[in-house]
């Protein structure tokens, strides 16, 4: 248990004593916060005496490190006991989980169902940067069950400054503490345990309109591969790898309905098949149990990302596209449809005009707060959300909504999902309350055409009062 002065760039030492020791085989070099006094040796040597002030200071050193070695002797002799316990108790003995085998441990937790391939990668790739941190912050930590609360705090400080969403750095909490959870040894302290989340900021994805979906669909016809999968996404609700990997044992064209069970959730669901998609599905060379798409399905099984940048492909012939994307032209060097060009120049129609289409178009992505990319607000699951809004606007019961969605709770539904625009979420509650709030129900265009009707010569002045107010609401 050798004592140790280190030296400064100018060859003098350092004013504070170091200790070398070993405990259970792992050496360990401290500072001893014992300070250097007096005047040494010359030449300098551990072995040779220096003045009083000198020798005081060593000896005051040599006590604090032999001080330091019993401690960490009992400690060791204490977890060993413990440990020695827990295995007379169990039969089992208690691993010790390496930090570097940290992701390569997390695969191996029970689990009801093997975590999608994409998921389980990133999950992986957040354990090993944490192990990294930990390994660069303490080079003598090599177990989880060395990482204190002050690492792990120092951690989730360290992703913060990586300017990633509060959500994603949610998720990164809540994997941390669950893996410590079960691959910490039984009784211990989870360092994570006390870090509270944040808020997060939500950005909605924007449902499409009936003209929005017809232009999509229209700028698809030509696209044998991504048609499919777009009109079953539209018609179903499903999510995109679940279109892609829908299987024709899941699809009852007879009684017209697909009962599959959703790769995310495990839900079973049961969904209708609409015409449209029933016609695309009769296009398609029936097998015994096999995919229903399978270029698509071989795809997204390789290459997810080449399901999302042919779906853009679409999207941007429908006009849907970011504006730094306006000018580029189509990878293939192809033009929107007629039917997708011609939605688009309503765009220049008067905006003030309560009797113009619609516009068709939009950004596929929206700016957020924080984050290291921007939120996307057009995609394929924006179908789900169109879905959703549709059905609920419709007045479709929620809990048929349910059963199409496979969530378990309202508030998911009706928080993400159910999206509708101001004059769809008028036109619902207009539908729904009674009369004699809504005037039976009339658009504002009907009640000014029943007030033109009407107007005489003595009622001219207030019916145009009245026409005002309604051409102000709108």
């Amino acid at each position: 248990m050798p004592l140790e002065v280190r030296m400064k760039a100018d060859g003098t030492p350092r004013r504070v004593w170091y200790g070398r020791y070993e405990v259970n085989g792992k050496r360990f070099c401290d500072k001893l916060d014992v300070k250097f006094a007096g005047t040494p040796p010359v030449p300098f040597s551990l072995r040779a005496e220096g003045d009083g002030a000198y020798e005081r200071s060593r000896a005051a050193a040599q006590a604090k490190l032999d001080s330091l070695v019993a401690d960490s002797r009992i400690k060791h002799d204490s977890a060993r006991l413990v440990e020695k316990l827990y295995e007379i108790k169990t039969g089992e003995q208690i691993q010790s989980v390496k930090l570097a085998e940290l992701p390569e441990e997390w695969t191996k937790i029970p689990r009801k169902r093997t975590p999608d391939g994409r998921y389980a990668g990133q999950c992986r790739s957040t354990l090993a940067r944490f192990a990294t941190f930990v390994q660069a912050h303490n080079a003598q930590a090599d177990e989880l069950g060395h990482v204190t609360r002050q690492t792990a705090r120092a951690f989730m400080e360290a992703e913060a400054a990586r300017g990633v969403t509060s959500k994603t750095w949610n998720d990164t909490l809540k994997l941390c503490r669950a893996s410590c959870k079960y691959l910490l040894p039984a009784g211990s302290i989870n360092p994570f345990t006390g870090i509270p989340p944040r808020d997060t900021e939500t950005v909605f994805r924007k449902p499409f309109t009936p003209e929005e979906l017809k232009a999509i669909v229209d700028a698809a016809l030509d696209d044998d591969f991504a048609r499919p999968i777009l009109i079953t996404g539209i018609c179903t609700a499903m999510r995109r790898g679940d279109c892609c990997l829908l299987k024709w044992s899941d699809v009852d064209l007879t009684r017209r309905f697909i009962t599959v069970k959703t790769a995310k959730t495990g839900a079973t669901v049961a969904i209708p098949i609409f015409p449209m998609l029933y016609d695309e599905l009769v296009r398609h060379t029936r097998t015994a149990d096999g995919y229903v798409f399978p270029d698509q399905a071989a795809m997204y099984e390789e290459n997810p990302d080449g399901i999302t940048w042919r779906v853009r492909k679409v999207f941007a012939a429908a006009g849907f596209k970011d504006a730094e994307e306006a000018s580029e032209t189509d990878p293939d060097g192809g033009e929107a449809t007629a039917t997708a060009a011609a939605l688009l120049s309503q765009t220049n129609g008067d905006e003030n005009d309560p009797t113009a289409p619609a516009a068709i178009g939009g950004e596929i992505h929206a700016k957020r707060k924080g984050g290291l990319r921007r939120a996307s607000v057009r995609d394929f699951h924006s179908f789900r959300v169109t879905w959703v809004t549709l059905a609920l606007t419709a007045g479709v019961p929620l809990e048929l909504v349910q059963k199409v969605t496979g969530h378990k709770t309202a508030e998911v539904v009706l928080k993400h999902y159910y999206q509708p625009g101001r004059e769809e979420f008028r036109r619902a509650f207009q539908s729904a309350m009674p009369k004699l709030l809504t005037n039976g129900s009339k658009t504002p265009k009907e009640q000014m055409l029943e007030i033109l009707d009407a107007t005489t010569a003595k009622t001219w002045k207030k019916d145009a009062e009245r026409l005002r107010a309604l051409v102000a609401a709108l």
